[in-house]
């Protein structure tokens, strides 16, 4: 009998060690839900997203009670916190203030070029962790014609058949490090995809975008919702959930630069597996229209 009830206490420790970390994310200004934020801890691939509510929930080992949470959201600036502040409670994130751009009238479009247009097969590549996949299109001769965004079309791979959501971004280029920096896009719109659907073309023509001198990036921004668990690895004891879409690469001959970055742990990184030779010629199946 002892020897159950010290098996039952031990148990009860180890469970007890697991909390359920919660709590909600709103605007300081509006007090409206913040709507898809990326909750990411440092230095650690651990992270969830904000609801449709702001709120958000994982089970996770209570020792990262004391680790920094980087937040990440498109219009608000970065925050990081200790997620004990976090926990239980709601933060409140300030917005960036923009100022809006003069509307210029343009010429009826006459001219469009089509950047890395998938034509082989999409495939899909593994990025546990993954907050965001980020595929750089250089401003180059090729589009001298051309500098406004008119559609992005992303591709995903056949691994799941469910609905999903999604988020993507485009960013431009920091001058100094090569990373993602500055969102273009200032409006947040979070996608939906449907069961069976391979690939999803995006229209921006509305939005005026201009390709920066030194080139842009577009993001496929995963967004960890229950709506899109879709199941664990059952080959993994205590896995974490999948989630959907997997977003689909392709392999581009003529591809000479690693130009793709990952967001894990809370920052960039450029993706390793491009030095291996096998991955160097494969990026993310995503096309980018331009159009004069």
């Amino acid at each position: 009998m002892k020897k159950l009830l010290f098996f039952l206490f031990i148990s009860t420790q180890v469970f007890s060690q697991n909390i359920n970390f919660e709590g909600k994310l709103v605007d300081v200004k509006t007090q409206e839900p913040v709507v898809y934020a990326n909750i990411s801890f440092l230095k650690s691939d651990k992270g969830i997203s904000s609801n449709e509510d702001g709120t958000f929930l994982m089970n996770l080992d209570k020792k990262y009670l004391e680790s920094k949470v980087h937040i990440s959201c498109l219009n608000y600036k970065d925050t990081i916190v200790v997620a004990k502040d976090l926990y239980q409670k709601t933060l409140f994130l300030n917005p960036i203030s923009e100022v809006l751009n003069e509307i210029v009238l343009m010429k009826k479009i006459d001219k469009s070029v089509t950047l890395d247009e998938v034509k082989k097969k999409v495939e899909a590549i593994h990025s546990s962790g993954m907050r965001m996949i980020a595929k750089y299109f250089p401003n180059s001769k090729k589009n001298s014609c051309c500098n406004y965004i008119s559609t992005i079309e992303i591709h995903f791979s056949k691994r799941h058949s469910k609905q999903s959501k999604f988020r993507f971004r485009i960013f431009d280029k920091d001058e100094k490090t090569g990373n993602p920096k500055n969102d273009l896009l200032k409006i947040n719109l979070p996608l939906t995809l449907k069961p069976g659907d391979l690939k999803l073309t995006v229209n921006l023509e509305d939005y005026n975008i201009e390709m920066p001198e030194n080139g842009l990036f577009i993001a496929f921004e995963k967004l960890f919702i229950p709506f899109n668990e879709y199941g664990q690895n059952e080959n993994v004891k205590n896995s974490k959930f999948l989630y959907s879409p997997v977003i689909g690469f392709t392999k581009y001959p003529k591809k000479k630069e690693n130009d793709l970055y990952f967001y894990v742990e809370g920052k960039w990184q450029k993706w390793a597996l491009a030095e291996v030779k096998h991955y160097s010629k494969y990026a993310p199946a995503i096309s980018l229209k331009l159009t004069n």
